[in-house]
């Protein structure tokens, strides 16, 4: 779990230097195209990951309110 914990931030950490990067205008066109993608894609797994950490909390947490007596 610390592991894709770290990935996530990683990630975050790389999406936010390419949007700065493509906010100054430092790119051409094809790297800020494919810069747009690739934050987009990365967008989506974090969105994905913060989903599936939620859905294993709530299943924790469903069965430790069936386990109490």
């Amino acid at each position: 779990m610390k592991a894709v914990l770290i990935f996530a931030t990683l990630f975050i950490f790389i999406s936010m230097l390419l949007n700065a990067f493509r906010n100054r205008g430092k790119l051409d066109d094809k790297a800020n195209r494919a810069v747009a993608g690739l934050a987009g894609s990365m967008r989506f797994f974090v969105y994905g990951l913060l989903f599936f950490v939620g859905v294993v909390c709530l299943a924790v947490a469903y069965q430790s309110w069936r386990a109490a007596p």
